[in-house]
C-alpha cells in the first residue's frame, strides 16, 4: 500500500520548485503507531523556454494498521520509486506531471490474504500543481495513483509568508486509500524557505482505518 506522503510523493515549495537538483527527506508518525519515511533525488533538465524534463528516484518506508475479520492487522511496507516527467512554469505558477515504476513489498502481521500483501510493480501517476497567490501566500496541490494497490493520495496545503526572512505558516488537508485502508487528516504547517533550502514542521488531527489520532512530522528539501 502506498502512503503518501506522506505523507508519500514528489514535493513542491514556495518557488524553488525547478532547481537543477534536489534533495529531499522527511518523515511522520502518529499516536497509533502508523509512520512514513522517505528520501528522494529529483533532477530538473531544461527542454527550453518554461519547460523541464524532469526525473525522480524516490525510496520510503511505510508503517500502518487496519481491521480485518476483527483482528489488527499490521504492515510494514518498504518501496522504491522510478519517475520521469515534464514541468511547466505559467507565469507565477508551476505544473508537473509524473509517471513511473513503483515496486513496494508489503509483511503483513498476522499474516492475512488482503490485496496489498507481497511485492507489488505499479504504475505511478503523479499531478502537481503550484503557485503564487499574492502576498506572500503559496498553495499547492499534489495526487498520484499507484496501479499496483489501487491507492489514491492527495495533499492541499496553503502557506503564507509573516516575514522577509522567509519564515511562514500555513494549513494543509490530505486524503488516501483504497478498499483496504484509509485516512483523512489535517493540521497547521510551519518552517522557514530561504533560497533553495526549505523546512517544515507538521502535526494535525487524522482519521483513519484504526480511529482518530493525531500526527506530526518534518519535511526538508535542499536545491542545488
Amino acid at each position: 500500500m502506498k502512503k503518501s506522503t506522506l505523507f508519500f510523493n514528489l514535493i513542491t515549495f514556495c518557488g524553488i520548485s525547478f532547481a537543477e537538483i534536489a534533495f529531499l527527506t522527511g518523515g511522520e508518525i502518529d499516536t497509533k503507531e502508523q509512520s512514513y519515511s522517505y528520501v528522494g533525488l529529483i533532477w530538473d533538465k531544461g527542454m527550453g523556454g518554461d519547460s523541464k524534463l524532469r526525473f525522480k528516484a524516490w525510496a520510503d518506508y511505510l508503517t500502518y494498521s487496519f481491521p480485518y475479520d476483527r483482528e489488527r492487522v499490521e504492515a510494514k511496507a518498504p518501496a522504491f520509486q522510478l519517475a520521469m516527467g515534464i514541468g511547466k512554469k505559467y507565469s507565477l505558477w508551476n505544473l508537473s506531471l509524473w509517471t513511473g515504476w513503483e515496486r513496494r513489498n508489503t509483511r503483513v502481521d498476522p499474516p492475512r490474504e488482503v490485496e496489498v500483501k507481497g511485492i507489488k510493480d505499479s504504475l505511478i501517476l503523479q499531478f502537481e500543481v503550484e503557485g503564487n497567490v499574492g502576498k506572500g501566500a503559496y498553495i499547492d496541490f499534489i495526487t498520484s495513483y499507484s496501479s499496483g494497490t489501487s491507492y489514491f493520495w492527495s495533499r492541499a496545503r496553503l502557506r503564507k509568508k509573516f516575514n522577509p526572512e522567509g519564515g511562514f505558516f500555513g494549513i494543509e488537508f490530505l486524503g488516501h486509500g483504497n478498499k483496504d485502508y484509509r485516512a483523512f487528516q489535517s493540521g497547521p504547517v510551519g518552517g522557514v524557505a530561504f533560497n533553495n533550502v526549505f523546512f517544515l514542521l507538521k502535526a494535525g488531527f487524522k482519521n483513519s482505518s484504526q480511529g482518530n489520532s493525531f500526527y506530526g512530522g518534518a519535511e526538508f528539501f535542499l536545491g542545488f
